[in-house]
């Protein structure tokens, strides 16, 4: 295991191989960290600077170092520790600064989001030098009323509907070119029963590719049907739209989303004024409380530590993102879900990885079946 160094204009600082522990976490929908402890010499203190980049062999996600400290255990021995967060994390450094509403699909919100306040705003001072935003095919994520919240953390806006929409995104690095590159992207369906003719993947203590597994299922934080209120006027009644409404009895767990930001006049890029039709902006009331509904769902995941040695191999069988199928006879469960995080742990560069599967929308719990005996 080798750990390049790089300043922010990627410009090479040094190697780093003598490393006692590495976690490297990466997630779908939302940026991920690290942390990293390496013995501590004058090298490589001098290397691991706040706000450099770190990159491992042969990958294109670079961490960004946030924190360091030096540290002398009981037993004499000094060590380094830096722990950071992905450079997806930049697209946090910036709010939404101009209310976005529009009806387009997810992809095309997400890119705008970080074209609008990061590679292409009015104000020269918010461009994040070296971000581009990549190419990309139609993902198929479906058309939405949408509308952002005034001055949201960008970061928070992409996560937010990007695990609405069931999309990961990611900044990735060229070391070569200095770029990093924003990008929308979908998982494969490598479910035992999918139909996209891709090879599928179980993971299962029975195939001897799991080391350790948890299930856990929740409701305690459950809400099933959200009244979303919209801006409120002088003189006029405030609009108040229903989500999960067909919910009865003791299933139903109601909660009020307080949606003033959501305004029915707003301002186009022409600095306008545009007001939209009642039944437009009530799909734009409906639309914010399902995405809220989403994160206060059901919860439901399987955590995996996987047998890097099995038969299948990771980032080629399987990785971030992708819909698999994961089966515990004993336990009575088979369930197809998607892996929303990996983590990278190695320690005396010997390499583990811990998986975690699971998926926001409550419908998730109607995928659960037991196997026939």
């Amino acid at each position: 295991m080798e750990i390049y160094v790089y300043d922010r204009e990627m410009t090479l600082q040094g190697v780093i191989d003598e490393i006692s522990s590495l976690i490297w976490t990466r997630r779908y929908w939302a940026c991920g960290e690290f942390k990293l402890l390496v013995p501590f010499t004058e090298r490589h203190v001098a290397l691991l600077l706040k706000n450099r980049l770190i990159m491992k062999r042969g990958d294109d996600e670079a961490g960004e170092i946030k924190y360091v400290n030096i540290k002398k255990n009981s037993q004499g021995l000094e060590e380094i520790e830096v722990q950071g967060k992905f450079v997806t994390g930049w697209i946090g450094k910036r709010v939404v600064r101009r209310q976005i509403v529009t009806t387009d699909n997810t992809q095309n919100i997400l890119t705008r989001i970080v074209s609008e306040n990061i590679t292409n705003p009015s104000v020269a001072a918010r461009i994040i030098p070296n971000v581009v935003i990549a190419a990309m095919e139609d993902l198929g994520s479906g058309t939405i009323e949408y509308a952002s919240e005034y001055y949201m953390n960008a970061l928070l806006a992409c996560e937010t509907a990007a695990k609405a929409a069931k999309l990961g995104f990611q900044i990735t690095t060229d070391v070569k070119t200095g770029l990093h590159t924003f990008r929308v992207y979908a998982g494969r369906d490598l479910t035992s029963d999918n139909n996209d003719g891709n090879p599928p993947c179980t993971f299962s203590q029975e195939f001897d590719n799991i080391l350790e597994q948890e299930y856990t299922n929740s409701v305690e934080n459950l809400k099933t049907t959200a009244y979303v209120g919209g801006e409120e006027l002088q003189d006029t009644p405030r609009k108040v739209a229903e989500v999960g409404g067909s919910t009865a009895g003791l299933d139903r767990e109601e909660v009020f989303v307080n949606a003033t930001d959501i305004t029915q006049t707003y301002k186009d890029n022409n600095d306008n004024d545009v007001t939209m039709p009642d039944a437009q902006y009530i799909e734009m009331l409906e639309q914010r409380g399902a995405s809220e509904l989403g994160g206060m769902a059901e919860t439901l995941a399987f955590s995996s530590k996987v047998n890097t040695h099995s038969n299948l191999q990771y980032r080629t069988d399987y990785d971030l993102g992708d819909r698999v199928t994961c089966i515990n006879k004993r336990w009575g469960i088979k369930i197809n879900v998607r892996i929303t995080e990996i983590s990278e742990v190695y320690e005396q560069n010997i390499p583990e990885i811990d998986i975690t599967f699971g998926e926001s929308l409550p419908a998730l719990i109607d995928k659960i079946r037991q196997i026939a005996k």
